[in-house]
């Protein structure tokens, strides 16, 4: 008479399949993103090198869509500026929409995650057609 054994398994399978435990999944393996264009498949390092006489990615003259949210209210305010206009510009047309222009020394603009300074011109922050500012109040103490 013989008699059949079986190694002991932590859980039911049918089937054999194994199942993989439950958790977190995983690791991903980061893909290049630009492996897809032929001089880039086999490169490691790239560089950027500025060209003189290289059109700018944006018109120096185009207006900038800007909306500013109020941090205070959650009220948000849109506006159109000029490239050239300055972040202390940008408070003053945003006070005039609230009704309280007189505020302006005590507003903080941030954009980007960046304190913006008034004497700050709209392409020196490097902006988009749209850009959104958020302000927020200085905290004295600690």
């Amino acid at each position: 008479m013989a008699t059949e054994m079986y190694c002991a398994l932590p859980y039911f399978n049918p089937g054999g399949v194994r199942c993989a435990a439950k958790g977190d999944p995983p690791a991903p393996v980061p893909q290049p993103f630009h492996t897809h264009h032929k001089v880039f498949q086999n490169s490691t390092h790239a560089t950027l090198q500025a060209v003189l006489g290289a059109e700018p990615l944006c018109s120096p003259t185009a207006p900038i869509r800007v909306s500013v949210l109020n941090g205070s209210d959650g009220r948000l305010v849109r506006m159109d500026l000029k490239r050239s206009d300055t972040v202390e510009t940008l408070k003053k047309m945003f006070l005039q929409e609230r009704g309280t222009p007189d505020l302006t020394s005590k507003l903080n603009l941030a954009c980007n995650g960046k304190p913006a300074l008034d004497h700050q011109t709209l392409a020196e922050l490097q902006l988009n057609e749209t850009a959104m500012f958020v302000t927020y109040q200085k905290c004295i103490g600690g």
